[in-house]
């Protein structure tokens, strides 16, 4: 009898566990499934944002891109015209050089000339003689 009591007792208690085991577990694999279809959603929607965020910062290096292509596109121009403006200067320089080179070889050229002719006439010719003979006397 005791036997029987027991049995009373422990029967529905293990059937009850057993249940209840079964229940929890499938429980666990409802919850699980919950999870892991919300950890997917949360996983493909950061993936998006990734994605856009990548797009973005793409944008962001072309735009730097073309920014830093149109200055350095801006410098050359400026060194260009730096160096045609050199250019330029270099050879009105060489002109003014010139210019003055010769007219200065023309101006030496036409003094040279008087003040040989002059030189060269008789009353400067006499000048010199008494100067001399007066140098001579003294």
């Amino acid at each position: 009898m005791e036997l029987e009591t027991l049995l009373i007792a422990c029967v529905p208690a293990i059937i009850s566990g057993i249940i209840s085991f079964i229940l929890a577990k499938s429980q666990a694999k409802s919850e699980n499934k919950k999870l892991q279809l919300s950890n997917q959603h949360e996983i493909e929607r950061l993936m998006e944002q990734h994605k856009i965020n990548i797009e973005a910062i793409r944008e962001q290096h072309r735009l730097e891109m073309d920014s830093k292509e149109k200055e350095h596109q801006y410098k050359l121009e400026i060194m260009q015209k730096e160096h045609e403006n050199e250019l330029i200067r270099q050879e009105r320089e060489q002109e003014n050089t010139v210019k003055y080179s010769a007219m200065g070889n023309a101006m030496t050229g036409l003094f040279n000339g008087l003040f040989s002719g002059a030189m060269n006439s008789p009353e400067v010719q006499s000048e010199i003689s008494q100067n001399s003979k007066f140098e001579e006397m003294i």
